[in-house]
């Protein structure tokens, strides 16, 4: 199942319909392969010369992470991201605390271990996000080179 099937039989279990804005922002989600801010979706599409408005962008993007087609990534109160996830592997995040950057990473030992804690627990996952948040190396040379300097 693709995810366009994914987001039509979700629309139709509650009551909601393929509109063509809807079909348009679900094209543009998938398109976008790095993570996105609302904000940033809306105003590519008006790049592009799209006919959809700020409101209904505001309004689909919830209806894609119900349906388990996008996640939300949070990392400040200010900063709210999305990334789509349907088809791709699981994997975790590691988020600057100054410069904002986010690098993704996958790792089959962490989640071998996951998966054991889960059985272990007896619990059943639907899904997961793990957030780790630091200093970037970038961030860290340039408070290296400060303090080098101020020395």
């Amino acid at each position: 199942m693709d995810y366009r099937e994914v987001f039509i039989n979700y629309l139709k279990k509650n009551d909601l319909q393929l509109t063509k804005s809807r079909e348009i922002i679900l094209d543009a989600v998938f398109e976008t392969h790095s993570h996105f801010e609302i904000e940033e979706l809306y105003q590519m599409l008006r790049y592009k010369n799209k006919k959809v408005s700020r409101a209904t962008v505001y309004r689909t993007i919830p209806y894609l992470v119900e349906a388990g087609l996008v996640r939300r990534l949070r990392y400040s109160d200010q900063n709210e991201q999305y990334e789509h996830i349907y088809g791709h592997p699981n994997h975790f995040h590691l988020h600057c605390l100054n410069c904002d950057r986010v690098i993704e990473q996958n790792s089959p030992e962490l989640e071998k271990n996951i998966e054991k804690l889960a059985k272990r627990l007896n619990f059943k996952i639907q899904d997961y996000s793990v957030s780790i948040s630091g200093h970037c190396s970038l961030c860290e040379e340039k408070e290296t080179e400060r303090i080098d300097i101020n020395e």
